[in-house]
């Protein structure tokens, strides 16, 4: 059996060295025996000559013992060594037997996945400290503008009317700015628990677009957007909880609002597979750059790399992933030939 070859084979090694030895003690003795007189007659050259024979045969099994065993071992060491000390790039690489050479193998993907795991615990601890950061920044600007605002307005600094009620308007919406911030961040930190209590009912995904659709129809018009249905007229069943579901929908489809200027064309399609539901929503127009695509859907990523406090707040992409990841589905993007292209896949009731 394959894992017993190392055992068998210094088995066979020991066998060797016995009968090499052997060999030589007989041989020693043939040579040193009188046929006459039946005595042994050991002369000094003739000692030299066995302790050179015994040392290089000893000499030439402890090569091969080092060669086989000690110096795998050492480079095990060695490395485990280093893996202690955090240095988790360090790999096995040798010529050994099997069992050594499963034992640098298992040793080398262990090396990999504890390298991938500490590549992603740095990631996701960047990711965090980055997260703090734009929280600050999101919070500090609108309650700023606020604090500025309200300090004017209580030191009587402005007696227009028309400017007063400027100021509230400003005051109320970056107030508004801010409990969405808080809203989404409390949304989104919920959706990432594992004892999320999903409450999945049997629906209509068809009639669910067309309400957000209709939802959104002002706000399309207002801006010049044209606006582009393709929504099967038959049910469209699936299994969802469909108050998440209709805030991940949405969450699209204000990000088309949002990016884009008039003129922009926006397509919102449903598409039946025998096993999938898919939500399509497309726009021609400003688009999302390479460097964005993989990490759009990361918390506070903004598809035009700039900070601004009145473009949302950065999490409706990323409470849209996460949304459908509980659903056992996926969301993709696909920014190439010019468009920004989300696709919203579901599994079938």
């Amino acid at each position: 059996m394959k894992k017993d070859k190392l055992f068998y084979t210094l088995m066979k090694s020991y066998i060797f060295f016995a009968l090499t030895m052997g060999i030589v003690n007989v041989l020693f003795l043939v040579i040193l025996i009188r046929p006459i007189s039946g005595s042994i007659d050991i002369t000094l050259d003739w000692l030299l000559l066995f302790i050179l024979l015994f040392g290089l045969n000893v000499w030439g099994y402890s090569l091969w013992m080092a060669g086989r065993i000690t110096k795998p071992l050492e480079k095990i060491a060695d490395g485990v060594q280093q893996m202690a000390e955090g240095r988790y790039q360090q790999r096995l690489d040798f010529e050994a037997g099997y069992e050594f050479g499963v034992i640098q193998r298992h040793f080398n993907e262990m090396a990999a996945n504890l390298e991938r795991t500490e590549e992603e615990n740095r990631r996701l601890e960047s990711g965090r400290q980055q997260m703090l950061v734009d929280i600050s920044h999101d919070l500090k600007t609108p309650i700023t503008t606020i604090q500025g605002y309200a300090k004017a307005l209580q030191l009587g600094l402005v007696d227009n009317e028309e400017q007063k009620d400027k100021y509230l308007r400003l005051i109320y919406n970056k107030a508004v700015l801010v409990s969405d911030l808080i809203e989404d961040i409390f949304s989104l930190s919920t959706l990432e628990s594992p004892e999320y209590p999903l409450s999945a009912t049997s629906g209509d995904l068809a009639e669910l677009i067309r309400e957000i659709a209709a939802e959104y129809y002002d706000q399309f018009e207002d801006k010049g957007f044209n606006l582009e249905l393709n929504i099967p007229s038959g049910e469209v069943p699936v299994r969802c909880d469909f108050k998440l579901m209709r805030r991940a929908v949405s969450n699209l489809v204000s990000n088309a609002l949002q990016h884009n200027s008039s003129g922009t064309k926006v397509s919102i399609s449903v598409e039946e597979t025998s096993d999938k539901a898919i939500v399509h929503i497309i726009d021609d127009g400003a688009g999302i750059p390479d460097a964005l695509k993989e990490m759009v859907f990361e918390p506070f990523v903004r598809g035009d790399l700039s900070r601004r406090s009145d473009g949302g707040t950065g999490l409706g992409l990323a409470i849209a992933k996460k949304t459908a990841e509980l659903h056992g589905g996926r969301l993709e993007l696909d920014n190439r030939g010019g468009l920004t292209a989300f696709q919203l896949v579901l599994n079938k009731d």
